[in-house]
């Protein structure tokens, strides 16, 4: 289970924007081994990494990779939203109505309703859940701390 957790360290090539060389998070040697999952560490050798790994950048780089996919998800969403003219008065009354209906969304249904693919729409429907779920924490939160009652 934790082998396959571990993310692999990779050769930087020297067409990336970020540093291709760096200090070994544990011993400081100059090495060219990055994380592969949040890019931002280097290791000299896979021992370095492993232990590194297990001293807490576990929990950092899940954080930093957690961080990055809610932006390109967000993005993705945005680009969606775009290119169907989603967010138009008419989309989105129709969008409300289909999520507020008390039936199941399912995928296919809204890419057959607005015209993108089941994958766009997969992305689209997630992000409202995401959209859903922060509202509801914030209530409760805000209930918990005493506004609104």
């Amino acid at each position: 289970l934790f082998a396959r957790s571990l993310p692999s360290i990779t050769t930087m090539s020297t067409t990336t924007t970020t540093p291709t060389t760096g200090k070994c998070s544990i011993c400081d040697k100059e090495s060219t081994l990055k994380c592969s999952r949040c890019k931002l560490v280097f290791y000299c050798c896979k021992d370095h990494q492993l232990q590194h790994w297990k001293s807490g950048h576990k929990r950092e780089c899940n954080d930093s990779y957690q961080a990055d996919q809610y932006t390109l998800h967000k993005q993705e969403f945005d680009r969606i939203v775009k290119k169907y003219g989603l967010d138009t008065p008419e989309n989105s009354e129709r969008i409300s109505t289909m999520l507020t209906s008390g039936e199941a969304v399912t995928p296919p249904a809204f890419a057959e309703t607005f015209g993108t693919t089941t994958a766009e729409a997969v992305v689209f429907l997630e992000w409202i859940k995401v959209g859903v779920k922060f509202k509801e924490q914030a209530i409760d939160t805000a209930k918990n701390s005493g506004f609104g009652k």
